[in-house]
């Protein structure tokens, strides 16, 4: 639910002004108001929720708008107060119907109403904002705590000793897969050969396959065969 409220007169409707002693007390008191409103405020509409306060007694330096953890404080710099500020904010709000105005001057309170907007005199809203929270939790109080998540139960430190002694006795180095070592070749050549796949020659077979047939006749036959030929002696 959207909020705007009138921050000086809230200011002292919840009895705050004068709460802070000594230099700068408008700032503390300002400060003040706004931790009440976090205490007070659904931590989920505080986004929604802005406080205007009247630029006359603001700190010099500080900027128009700004964050005070989630809420939207505004300074009516370039207007004559902040009554003016929040009439302006009223006439441009998207959703006037669900707007709720916070301040006990009739004259913001009748620019709330012709918007449709809910009015609401300031004390009167901080003392419901005040039980709603104090009933909020009391509530909370009544829930029920979380279950707690079951706790591993402790190993009794006999049973501990036990498995230490059974496992410190394994050798984990034997236990560890052992490798074969390689072949020793032999005199006559390598201890095996790799199979050659079916229709393939091995590189070795076939080297041996190019090399030309020997001769079967002997050299004497031939020049015999070539003397009774050709006639040579």
């Amino acid at each position: 639910m959207p909020v705007i409220i009138d921050g000086y007169n809230l200011l002292y409707a919840a009895g705050l002004v004068g709460s802070v002693d000594g230099e700068g007390s408008f700032e503390g008191e300002r400060r003040a108001l706004l931790d009440a409103l976090l205490a007070v405020i659904d931590p989920k509409e505080l986004t929604q929720t802005v406080v205007v306060f009247d630029s006359a007694k603001a700190p010099p330096g500080l900027p128009r708008v700004y964050n005070h953890q989630q809420i939207t404080v505004r300074f009516a710099s370039g207007y004559a107060d902040a009554d003016a500020m929040i009439e302006e904010l009223i006439q441009q709000h998207h959703a006037p119907k669900r707007l709720t105005v916070v301040s006990s001057d009739h004259r913001v309170q009748r620019a709330a109403r012709r918007r449709k907007a809910k009015a609401i005199d300031s004390d009167s809203w901080f003392r419901l904002m005040r039980q709603t929270r104090a009933r909020r939790r009391v509530e909370e109080a009544k829930q029920p705590p979380l279950p707690k998540r079951p706790t591993a139960p402790a190993i009794p430190e006999s049973e501990v000793s036990e498995w230490v002694e059974f496992f410190g006795k394994i050798d984990v180095d034997a236990l560890a897969p052992q490798e074969e070592p390689p072949p020793k070749p032999t005199a006559s050549g390598p201890a095996f050969e790799p199979k050659t796949p079916p229709g393939k020659q091995s590189p070795a077979k076939s080297k041996k396959a190019e090399k030309p047939a020997p001769n079967v006749f002997s050299a004497d036959y031939l020049k015999k065969i070539a003397e009774e030929f050709f006639g040579e002696s």
